[in-house]
């Protein structure tokens, strides 16, 4: 990079690399004023599906909530609410030329994409549509739906508030090289970001399991007077 030019350069996602001019920098020992790093957070939800085509046995094999304390070992899966949740995130690097083979940065913008990429809700197909233990085993997966939204809502704010402070606690890096100041500052950001989304994996699977009680599965048993007994004799 010539001496006298900042370069924004992407880190996390690709990108394309671009440069602005800006005062010369060669033999300044000392990092510029670079502006104040921004978050951007863009939150996607996917619409929900449906899914009354799965058999029981196929439901079994799906990967999904594990079973909670009180179901049996020959439990059945009547019905289960899938969800995939993912993050990516970019983030503009400004560095400068500081001379003798110096260089210094900064971030700029933390672009974070977060939420729910694919949302089903299952019902096994050996439960009628329109039947009371169909309608039964969907309420249920609609609460976990539910919990899910609820989370995302609750989540979102404090994510964005911990990954504005993570850029506004960050320093400008020197370094022997662009790449090496863009790796130092990609290092925090990167670990800020692990520990965010494993906090709410934890946080998710404690909410889903206030849902999948010994008590809720007796219930759904007993309900619609026993009916669900009725179609998974033969599983």
């Amino acid at each position: 990079m010539r001496a006298g030019l900042l370069t924004l350069l992407c880190l996390g996602g690709g990108g394309v690399a671009f440069a602005v001019p800006a005062a010369a920098q060669t033999g300044v020992a000392s990092c510029p004023d670079f502006a104040p790093g921004r978050v951007v957070l863009d939150v996607q939800v996917a619409p929900l599906r449906t899914d009354y085509s799965q058999s029981i046995r196929q439901l079994a094999q799906k990967p999904g909530r594990r079973p909670t304390a009180g179901r049996t070992a020959n439990a059945h899966i009547m019905g289960l609410a899938a969800i995939q949740y993912n993050q990516q995130w970019q983030v503009g690097v400004v560095t400068a030329s500081l001379g003798q083979g110096r260089y210094c940065g900064a971030a700029q913008t933390l672009t974070v994409t977060f939420g729910y990429d694919e949302r089903t809700v299952y019902v096994a197909r050996e439960l009628p549509q329109g039947s009371c233990i169909h309608g039964e085993v969907l309420a249920h997966e609609m609460r976990h739906v539910a919990v899910d939204e609820q989370l995302l809502r609750e989540y979102v704010p404090a994510l964005k508030r911990r990954l504005e402070d993570v850029v506004a606690r960050a320093r400008p890096v020197q370094g022997r090289s662009e790449r090496q100041v863009m790796a130092a500052i990609e290092q925090p950001i990167r670990a800020a970001m692990r520990q965010l989304i494993e906090e709410f994996g934890r946080e998710r699977n404690a909410r889903q399991a206030r849902v999948d009680t010994p008590a809720e599965y007796d219930r759904i048993g007993r309900s619609c007077n026993g009916e669900i007994n009725r179609y998974i004799g033969g599983v």
